[in-house]
């Protein structure tokens, strides 16, 4: 059995209307093939589904199921039709998102505010990974993008810095420098550090070693561990300090003060994407993200 799409809007349109006239002008043809199309869709399924006479057209029992069942098949069709483009232009569809805790911190929030507000069809994924498994992710297709600090990547993927900010000290309530206004990095030269792990997170950790360096000493690791929110905790009880990005101080952690530091590095943060990975989403959140990194 062949239908015709075309007879099947026709048909409706005739049995919205009832009126051959009528039909055919909203269908901008002429009563003619109106009647003819409308005719080849009953002998093709074997069915009456008019009551015509010279002055009226009526709807069969059959027809006015046949009716019902083509409205929903039309409507149907539009739809798909619809969502498909709308998947195309990346509108509609499913973008992952793997993130480091310290994006949840910082600019994790309002980069998929920005990108839901402008795509409320996409359904946002988050996954919170480490650093360190991110480029799998990424490379294996589990996540379309990550958001982390830059660090060595293979050449298949690309990053786009979208968020700067400066370290900040972190010391226990009960230090001797819990209320300074500003601390300088050489002031910790002499205090056990709570820091990652560089195989965790390369870019940081070398970032606050550097930063050390600069200042003149080589930072006395005390504790390696591989949440930020962890280094927190640990300086919270007293077992040493750190040095961490400054928007860690949201936390409001008793027994931790965060604390700025003069001169401090800065940290960075972007998007990284597999250049080969053709989600349509993902073009349009590497949109969101190249208008929210030209903020800063």
């Amino acid at each position: 059995m062949t239908i015709d799409l075309r007879q099947l809007r026709y048909f409706v349109t005739l049995a919205d209307t009832l009126h051959f006239g009528r039909a055919a002008t909203l269908l901008h043809i002429s009563q003619p093939p109106l009647s003819r199309q409308v005719a080849s869709l009953e002998e093709e399924i074997g069915v009456s589904l008019l009551k015509r006479s010279t002055r009226l057209v009526e709807l069969t029992a059959a027809g006015r199921h046949f009716h019902e069942q083509a409205q929903r098949i039309i409507a149907g069709l539009d739809t798909a039709v619809r969502s498909t483009q709308a998947i195309e232009r990346g509108e509609l569809g499913v973008l992952r998102v793997g993130f480091t805790m310290a994006a949840a911190w910082s600019v994790l929030p309002p980069l998929i505010k920005r990108y839901s507000d402008a795509f409320p069809l996409a359904d946002v994924q988050l996954s919170e990974v480490l650093p360190k498994e991110l480029n799998d992710a990424l490379m294996s297709g589990n996540v379309d993008v990550g958001i982390a600090f830059p660090w060595q990547r293979p050449p298949a993927l690309e990053y786009l810095a979208v968020h700067t900010e400066p370290l900040c000290a972190v010391v226990p309530s009960d230090h001797r420098l819990a209320q300074s206004e500003e601390i300088a990095v050489s002031e910790l030269a002499a205090e056990p550090f709570i820091t990652f792990p560089a195989t965790t997170a390369p870019a940081l950790h070398e970032l606050v070693v550097g930063c050390c360096r600069e200042h003149g000493f080589e930072p006395r690791i005390r504790l390696e561990t591989h949440l930020q929110q962890t280094i927190v905790n640990l300086v919270a009880e007293g077992l040493g300090v750190s040095l961490v990005p400054q928007s860690m101080s949201k936390m409001r952690l008793t027994g931790a003060e965060f604390r700025p530091v003069s001169g401090a590095r800065m940290v960075e943060q972007g998007v990284i994407w597999a250049a080969d990975n053709d989600n349509p989403c993902l073009a349009r959140f590497l949109g969101c993200a190249r208008a929210f990194g030209g903020l800063l």
